[in-house]
């Protein structure tokens, strides 16, 4: 066995990508990397005791993929291995989904092994990626400002997906290619600079090699190895604060004690949060460094009852210390429409909350306006007659500081009220309309001005429960 082999060998026992008896579904494009991997895995086949199978996607992006195909289907029967080929319409796919290139052919290429690799109960997906591709990886995501798990590059090991060639550069692939008289075909998009990644290999890497390490690939894949032993140690530690911090397993939900996350340090809190989030979500995908920070800024949050809208129909919400990470869903709708007595109390059960109404002398009021669950109003322009209801069709809010008004409906989307919380939102009206969303925004038409006489003072009390998580978990 020549050196090429027994690295690609110790490879996969070191990170023990096979057992003894399983189907490998190989991915190859015809590119260089896929040809060496299948002709290596084959030459391995009976010393690891494997069935390979060839899968190869068409992504009609280039005008010779069919040829690509038919080059990867003849190699594959003179191997005696059977081909699955299928092909997807990639750039309209690209179009829908608002993808770069790139990123919607790895999408569309993972689904269509991984489907494949169900079909035929293949246990491993065996795909071509190289040190090179590595280095590449992890410049990539330093570029773009990525944590720990960014920078540790691809796992040699994911799920099904192995990566026999990670320890091997691509220049020992091509040797290994001539060598053993390999055939194979060259990719022109490989060399078109309009590609990010391509711009990388083809300029940055090189000049970086040049000028200040010409080991650069060994090293950032070292980097990556290392990184990615702490990131594993890091997501241990978080699992098991996370568990610490969970108050119960609600189907869809996930609620945490605030205290116990507050407690940790910042990034571990983002860990935690990111735990969380998959959970509920099922992975983290558009789930972005913004959206932990909103998270984060809502821990901090006085106030005591906040909720967020996350991607995916996720809401974030806090209730008297504990932070709720739920699926987004209708919530039946409330019917109330009571009067509010000024000055008095208006108790609303079927909303949880109590409004509570008293009249201030101008001159009284001091200190900065309020905001949040306090509202002041100006009484002459409210009136006497106010109700608190629910929303209605057909609803519209002059929102305060705005120059004309909106449907409200429209308002609480761009507030990102969630969805189920909207129809349960208490409204102040008067003959006039919504003088306050309570909790929210007042209106402009009854804000306090200079030349106001006599203040409304509203007051939200959202009912506290008897357990904090039963109450926020009610509305599920």
């Amino acid at each position: 066995m020549d050196a090429f082999l027994r690295q690609v060998q110790q490879t996969i026992q070191e990170y023990q990508m096979f057992e003894r008896g399983h189907t490998v579904l190989v991915a190859v494009s015809g590119g260089a990397d896929s040809m060496v991997l299948l002709q290596a895995l084959w030459r391995l086949r009976d010393l690891l005791a494997l069935q390979l199978c060839v899968a190869h996607l068409n992504h009609q992006m280039r005008p010779d993929a069919l040829e690509d195909a038919r080059f990867v289907e003849t190699t594959a029967h003179r191997l005696g291995l059977r081909c699955i080929c299928d092909r997807s319409d990639v750039p309209t796919y690209q179009r829908q989904h608002k993808l770069s290139p790139e990123d919607a052919a790895r999408r569309v290429r993972y689904a269509f092994l991984r489907g494949t690799a169900a079909q035929l109960g293949a246990e491993r997906i065996a795909v071509g990626h190289t040190a090179d591709d590595q280095a590449e990886t992890v410049l990539l995501h330093l570029l773009r400002g990525s944590g720990l798990r960014g920078l540790g590059g691809m796992a040699p090991v994911h799920g099904p997906i192995v990566r026999p060639l990670m320890q091997v550069s691509h220049a020992d692939i091509v040797a290994y290619a001539q060598t053993h008289r390999i055939l194979f075909r060259d990719d022109p998009s490989n060399h078109q600079r309009q590609y990010t990644r391509n711009r990388l290999r083809l300029d940055l890497i090189p000049a970086l090699r040049q000028h200040y390490n010409a080991r650069l690939v060994p090293a950032l894949c070292r980097t990556a190895q290392l990184l990615a032993d702490d990131e594993a140690a890091l997501q241990a530690i978080a699992r098991r604060h996370f568990l610490a911090a969970r108050l119960a397993a609600v189907p869809g939900a996930v609620p945490l004690q605030i205290d116990a996350l507050t407690s940790l340090p910042r990034g571990l809190q983002r860990r935690v949060l990111r735990e969380a989030l998959a959970e509920v979500m099922g992975g983290l995908q558009g789930v972005t460094a913004r959206h932990i920070a909103a998270i984060l800024a809502l821990l901090q949050s006085e106030a005591r009852n906040q909720w967020l809208g996350l991607p995916r129909g996720v809401v974030a919400e806090r209730r008297y210390g504990v932070l709720l990470i739920h699926r987004e869903v209708p919530s039946a709708a409330v019917h109330v429409d009571v009067a509010l007595p000024i000055p008095g109390v208006c108790r609303v059960e079927a909303l949880g909350v109590t409004i509570v109404s008293a009249q201030l002398p101008r001159h009284a009021a001091a200190g900065p306006f309020p905001s949040g669950d306090v509202a002041w109003l100006d009484a002459d322009s409210v009136g006497p007659d106010v109700r608190v209801r629910t929303r209605r069709s057909g609803d519209r809010l002059h929102p305060l500081g705005s120059a004309y008004a909106k449907a409200l409906k429209t308002f609480l989307i761009d507030a990102k009220i969630p969805r189920a919380v909207r129809d349960r939102l208490p409204l102040v009206v008067t003959s006039t309309g919504i003088a306050w969303v309570a909790g929210v925004r007042p209106a402009e038409w009854a804000k306090v001005t200079s030349t106001t006489r006599t203040i409304l003072r509203l007051q939200l009390l959202r009912h506290p429960p008897e357990k904090a998580v039963d109450t926020a978990l009610e509305r599920l």
